[in-house]
């Protein structure tokens, strides 16, 4: 229930508190024939309670790692040496040289090689293709005659 149920319900309250009190003549001093009556009325409701439950937060905290630290060892180191380079020092040299290579190049050869070779001869040929001539067929044309009348219009 929220904050408008709880004052609603006290104002109820309190407005059927008041009209016991007025209807039974309360006005205070107890006159004279009228009878002091107070009446009291019990309401139980359920009212819901919340409940907070207590949940742990995980703080971070720094957690100890062990961390190898470097072991000394002893290395062997570098001494100086002495040796003698001749004076002056020999350079290689590399020399192309270009050596001329002939080249062959193509020539013609003259040979007479005795070979039969077949040479076309014309050969007369005669053919003979029928050719249709198409024949006058008679053909019915219609003669229709026309007369003129001359009238005057």
């Amino acid at each position: 229930m929220n904050n408008f149920g709880y004052v609603s319900f006290l104002l109820a309250l309190a407005s059927v508190n008041a009209g016991f009190s007025g209807s039974y003549g309360d006005h205070g001093g107890g006159e004279g024939g009228h009878h002091d009556i107070s009446h009291t009325v019990e309401i139980t409701k359920h009212v819901p309670i919340p409940v907070y439950k207590h949940e742990a937060v995980p703080i971070p905290h720094t957690i100890p790692v062990p961390v190898p630290k470097p072991v000394a060892v002893p290395v062997p180191q570098p001494y100086p040496v002495h040796v003698k380079v001749p004076q002056p020092i020999a350079v290689p040299v590399i020399k192309t040289i270009t050596i001329p290579v002939e080249k062959p190049v193509p020539y013609k050869v003259e040979k007479e090689v005795p070979y039969h070779v077949e040479k076309p001869v014309p050969v007369p040929v005669e053919k003979h293709i029928p050719i249709k001539i198409p024949r006058p067929v008679p053909v019915k044309v219609p003669v229709y005659k026309v007369v003129y009348h001359h009238s005057k219009h």
